[in-house]
């Protein structure tokens, strides 16, 4: 069977699954972390580690110059951040005193597309809308993860998330290695065609 083919049908496979079957992924996940004692926490980290993977074929096929990584706001340090506000987001300094400027060097030499730091909702929607890109990867807390996983799908942009250690709206903290992890995932036989195609 072709290649191409294949391809498409696992993508397929992908966007069909994730348009129901997580609600019920959910709901398993949860009555066996319950009954082992597991943290409400683990159990959101379990959720989206599974629409994680019903959408990582998409996502790892993407070139990196077709993936944009959206970084929360609170992420900033809240007493020393003097980045202003544009209708792009959070426009980071790098002066050194959160994560910002890490995440954004390593999306930067992989070739990402983009990075922008937002509220999330409207504005990540606006984005997405403007730039046009084939994969995204978002650091958030599990409502935003959710709630983008949901707002992407049928719009052919294979989405990724990543939760905060620390989430509460304020001086959030992230896992680096992790999302530079997914940062990096990709197919390398569909992502090395997919990159020919672009440049």
């Amino acid at each position: 069977m072709a290649d191409g083919l294949t391809a498409k049908i696992r993508a397929s496979i992908s966007k069909l699954i994730d348009s129901g079957a997580h609600l019920d992924a959910y709901k398993t996940t949860e009555i066996i972390a319950k009954k082992l004692g597991l943290s409400q926490r683990m159990i959101n980290y379990t959720h989206i580690e599974i629409r994680n993977t019903l959408n990582e074929f998409g996502f790892k096929s993407a070139p990196y110059p077709e993936r944009v990584l959206f970084l929360p706001h609170c992420l900033k340090n809240s007493e020393k951040c003097r980045a202003k506000y544009t209708d792009e987001g959070l426009q980071c300094m790098d002066c050194g005193a959160c994560q910002v400027p890490e995440l954004k060097k390593i999306a930067k030499e992989l070739g990402y597309k983009a990075v922008f730091i937002t509220p999330g909702g409207s504005m990540v929607e606006k984005l997405i809308e403007k730039h046009r890109p084939k994969a995204v990867l978002g650091l958030c807390c599990y409502e935003e993860a959710n709630l983008a996983f949901d707002k992407l799908k049928g719009k052919n942009i294979a989405p990724q998330a990543v939760l905060l250690l620390r989430d509460g709206c304020r001086d959030t903290l992230a896992n680096i290695e992790e999302v530079k992890e997914k940062m990096q995932m990709a197919d390398k036989k569909i992502f090395e065609a997919n990159s020919a195609n672009i440049e």
